[in-house]
């Protein structure tokens, strides 16, 4: 008699952490022009990342955190509003910061060739599929 019965050990389900890391490598490898991406709580921990090997996560994890800050400061003193994304242009490339529900942030590293419009989009893209998983 055979068992209809399943181990835990052979159905695994993924964790909201395993899932966010996903959807970021998804993000990654289907567009070159992003070289890291991380999800940062609003206290500024990593909650999942994909970055280069010589990004430091605690560090952008804090800086986007400020950044955040400032935006979020600006966006309700001056437009009277939330903030929804801002970003960083620098000579090798664009930080840009998303706001991914009242308490994330999905932080994107991006090339200077990149197309800003095609990152804005994938941006929106993946913001709606983390504040399902969040």
């Amino acid at each position: 008699m055979s068992s209809n019965k399943v181990g835990l050990s052979e159905v695994r389900m993924a964790t909201k952490s395993e899932r966010i890391s996903e959807v970021l490598r998804g993000l990654r490898q289907g567009t070159p022009e992003i070289i890291g991406a991380t999800l940062v709580s609003s206290e500024g921990f990593i909650v999942a990342s994909v970055l280069p090997n010589e990004v430091d996560e605690d560090v952008i994890g804090g800086m986007a955190a400020s950044l955040l800050g400032v935006g979020e400061r600006i966006a309700a003193d001056l437009l009277g509003s939330q903030m929804e994304q801002t970003y960083v242009r620098a000579p090798k490339g664009y930080i840009i910061v998303n706001a991914c529900g009242p308490e994330a942030m999905l932080v994107l590293l991006v090339t200077r060739e990149a197309k800003l419009g095609l990152i804005f989009l994938e941006l929106k893209r993946t913001v709606a599929e983390m504040a399902r998983l969040l």
